[in-house]
């Protein structure tokens, strides 16, 4: 063979080695970026935060006061629900 022929069937073997063991994409876009579509605006309140556990998705609302509120993404209906507000619970503990 010559030099040229080996250098391309080297090139090609690597490449099918090299798509052949790559990861697949699960989903894309990530639930938590689809889920940002129906995120619900909270008058008087800013966006804390998103947080993916698991198969879920999470955000947390903040006000001036420091209260906070979490919502829980449902992946089958595309809506979120409020599943906790706890009083102070954006307050830095400062000992």
């Amino acid at each position: 063979m010559k030099k040229n022929q080996k250098k391309s069937l080297f090139l090609i073997i690597s490449i099918l080695l090299l798509s052949g063991c790559a990861t697949d994409i699960e989903e894309y876009p990530p639930l938590w970026v689809k889920s940002l579509e129906t995120l619900p605006r909270q008058e008087g309140y800013r966006n804390a935060g998103m947080f993916g556990m698991e198969d879920n998705v999470y955000a947390q609302f903040c006000d001036s006061h420091g209260n906070q509120k979490w919502f829980s993404y449902n992946k089958e209906t595309h809506t979120w629900k409020q599943t906790k507000y706890e009083t102070y619970g954006c307050r830095e503990n400062n000992g």
